[in-house]
């Protein structure tokens, strides 16, 4: 009986933390899905600013807020990108892809290539959690 209960715990967590990472996918690529059909372009980086701040708890969190200018039928339009998990590795002159939205210019999102390691992270969870499954759904010999 003890055995039924643990499984069924098990299975429990095991299906939470798998609808918790596709509603966090799901999130996200609702977040972000309408910048790939907006119009893109090139964008010089202003400022850089990276910051660090304290939360609640005490811990110290960084971010980087970007500062950018870039062409939009013929008018110079100037907006910021904020990375708020992370600092940004942009100096000031480099130039980056952006898209924006051309309904609100100042609207824009980078559209860079994603960061690797955020990708990496991501498919060891998914193989943990595939391992986790395997373990406790086999039947024990």
């Amino acid at each position: 009986m003890k055995l039924i209960i643990a499984k069924i715990i098990w299975s429990g967590i095991i299906i939470a933390c798998i609808l918790l990472a596709v509603f966090g996918f799901v999130i996200n690529v609702r977040e972000i899905a309408p910048y790939f059909s907006y119009p893109k372009t090139e964008a010089k980086v202003l400022k850089v600013h990276n910051y660090q701040k304290r939360s609640e708890t005490q811990e110290m969190k960084y971010g980087s807020s970007v500062s950018i200018e870039y062409t939009v039928q013929g008018k110079q339009v100037r907006s910021r990108l904020e990375y708020p998990d992370r600092d940004s590795i942009l100096e000031v002159g480099d130039i980056i892809t952006i898209a924006y939205n051309p309904d609100n210019p100042t609207d824009c999102r980078d559209m860079s290539p994603p960061d690797i390691t955020k990708i990496i992270a991501f498919c060891g969870v998914v193989i943990f959690i595939a391992y986790i499954c395997k373990k406790t759904l086999a039947p024990r010999r």
